[in-house]
């Protein structure tokens, strides 16, 4: 009894010590396990974490680095905009200029200044050649460079920097192309006035351009060609095409002053007695009558018809009081019939200028003007020059 007791004790302890051995086996086990489970869980949290953190550095060099190339490219681009502006104000400070030469020309009236005018040109290539010239319009106050937000709704969202600058950069390719066909109208009316000026001295029938050229004080010098960075742009082409345009306005229009394309009486003239062949008013027989005569007031003003001096001025013969100018070039005019004289000779006198007044002295039958027109000392009909001052009413001076 006591033996199979101990036996069942026995038997109880090796259980026991098998059951403690294997959960002792299992607990180490599981618990290397979850040691494991535990490292790897911990590896893969920080490669992901150093992922993470590699990305958001990339993110953020990728950032600073558009930063700083959006920086210099909106440096670069407020630097372009700064020379832009320097350039657009020296185009309109040299397009005053021309509007002040073309002014004393006849081109146009360089007056007022208008911002609403720019752009607005008058179409000159389609005038015809007896109307006058053009006038271009005048340029806007300088244009300043503005950096402020424009005007915006008030639920409108603030623009960026960079749109401000796409919008400055807009407003001054408008202004610029303003500033072009400014430039393109002053052109024009250039081109205009040189085919009037030549179209007159056709008409006259006896001076070409290059025969007036006598009459203008000499000038000469070295030629030099402009820079090439002048002539690169289309403004700086078209700039260097209205500047030779003024200058030969300017070389014409001191060649035709001098000659006598003006009208001696003020307003209309009335003809009474034609050039060349006619009868004569006192001998009733045909004559050859070397000038013009017109109908005037007594007393009215008698003007000198181009620039010159007066080389005559006194009682001759069959004239009466009469007034000699000479050109120039071998051109001469003759004002007679006069009631009083309003020179002397020796003076200089220009276009337009009071030289005597309407009479009858002389052989005359009523108040007039003879009017003649001598080249070398040949009389020469006036009436073709008239004809010819009559394109070029508005030719100041």
């Amino acid at each position: 009894m006591v033996q199979r007791a101990t036996l069942i004790w026995f038997g109880v302890a090796v259980v026991f010590t098998i059951a403690w051995a294997g959960i002792a086996s299992w607990y180490f086990l599981s618990r290397d396990d979850l040691s494991q489970g535990f490292s790897a869980r911990q590896t893969e949290m920080r490669f992901a974490y150093e992922d993470r953190i590699s990305t958001l550095a990339g993110r953020l060099e990728r950032e600073l680095t558009q930063n700083l190339v959006d920086r210099n490219t909106s440096e670069a681009r407020l630097t372009a905009l700064t020379a832009r502006q320097v350039e657009i104000e020296s185009r309109q400070s040299w397009l005053r200029g021309i509007a002040e030469r073309a002014a004393g020309l006849g081109l146009g009236d360089g007056g007022g200044i208008s911002t609403g005018s720019l752009g607005v040109m008058s179409q000159a290539a389609e005038r015809p050649a007896s109307r006058p010239d053009p006038k271009p319009a005048p340029l806007a106050e300088p244009f300043a460079l503005r950096l402020g937000d424009p005007a915006l709704a008030p639920d409108a969202p603030k623009p960026t920097p960079r749109d401000r600058l796409s919008l400055i950069e807009r407003s001054l390719d408008a202004v610029s192309s303003d500033e072009l066909r400014v430039a393109e109208a002053w052109s024009r009316a250039a081109t205009s006035r040189l085919a009037r000026m030549r179209g007159a001295l056709d008409a006259t029938g006896t001076y070409t351009e290059r025969r007036v050229a006598s009459l203008v004080p000499a000038s000469g010098g070295p030629l030099v060609a402009l820079p090439d960075a002048a002539k690169a742009s289309a403004f700086g082409r078209l700039a260097g095409q209205i500047e030779f345009g003024l200058a030969e306005v300017d070389r014409l229009a001191q060649s035709v002053r001098r000659l006598p394309l003006g009208r001696p009486l003020s307003g209309e003239l009335e003809q009474t007695s034609p050039f060349g062949a006619r009868v004569d008013p006192f001998t009733r027989g045909l004559a050859f009558h070397t000038g013009v005569d017109f109908r005037g007031e007594e007393g009215a003003p008698v003007r000198a018809t181009g620039a010159g001096r007066v080389t005559v001025a006194e009682y001759t013969g069959g004239y009466g009081n009469l007034v000699e100018i000479d050109h120039g070039g071998g051109v001469a005019t003759r004002y007679g019939h006069l009631s009083v004289f309003g020179v002397a000779p020796g003076d200089r006198v220009e276009a337009g200028q009071v030289v005597g007044r309407v009479g009858s002295t002389g052989r005359s039958t009523g108040n007039h003007v003879h009017y003649e027109t001598r080249i070398n000392g040949e009389p020469v009909n006036p009436t073709r020059f008239l004809n010819a001052g009559r394109l070029l009413d508005d030719l100041p001076g």
